[in-house]
């Protein structure tokens, strides 16, 4: 399943990308083909691909709320689907 999210952050970009790469083989789990790109100071956008669901709710539902206070971080998550 192909995923879009919207990160918005009240540290910088860099503490944001650098929480997110820390992350790396935990996110791995349960997806892959990640890109990053960098939207404003305090805001990043996320495209991956979901190869377990449960895995990455089970891995998100411990970990956002261990960096979320540390780095202000809220995230808006989207599907996306093909369009013909």
């Amino acid at each position: 399943m192909q995923m879009f999210r919207v990160a918005m952050f009240k540290c910088g970009f860099a503490e944001w990308r650098s929480v997110y790469d820390d992350d790396h083989d935990l996110l791995k789990q349960s997806m892959n083909d990640d890109v990053v790109g960098k939207v404003s100071k305090n805001c990043a956008m996320t495209k991956f691909t979901v190869t377990d669901p449960e895995r990455m709710n089970q891995v998100m539902s411990k970990r956002i709320p261990e960096i979320a206070p540390l780095i202000g971080s809220k995230h808006e998550i989207y599907s996306l689907t093909h369009v013909e």
